[in-house]
């Protein structure tokens, strides 16, 4: 029987020879080298972990703890090292959602008789 796991675990050696990573590893770095940039990078990782907490908890964000988050935000945005950055999450998050189509497309093939195969024709 086959070890999925070892299986996995060389995919995730193969992942860090991809281009995708690599432009990630790159563009993190670079940021890093950025010192005000990413200790702005790293408060508003924490603003948005103390906001998705708060949420989890059920708790409403106040019009402060929003507005402070967008604030941090735009001034994030308007960074090259930050917009770099993210184009190469999007590059490794498109990577890894076609892998996840790939690996578990056996389990969508189970259930292909009764999943929608797009818009269905409507009677009128």
């Amino acid at each position: 029987m086959v070890n999925i796991y070892d299986t996995a675990n060389e995919l995730s050696n193969q992942l860090k020879e991809t281009q995708e990573y690599q432009g990630l590893k790159k563009a993190f770095d670079s940021l890093k080298a950025q010192k005000d940039t990413f200790e702005t990078f790293k408060k508003f990782q924490q603003m948005q972990a103390n906001a998705q907490q708060k949420q989890m908890a059920g708790q409403k964000l106040t019009q402060d703890e929003i507005n402070a988050i967008q604030t941090v935000a735009k001034e994030m945005s308007s960074k090259p090292e930050v917009q770099t950055l993210m184009n190469q999450e999007r590059a490794v998050d498109n990577m890894l959602q076609q892998l996840n189509r790939t690996i578990t497309s056996p389990i969508q093939d189970i259930y292909k008789d009764v999943m929608p195969q797009g818009p269905q024709p409507t009677d009128k």
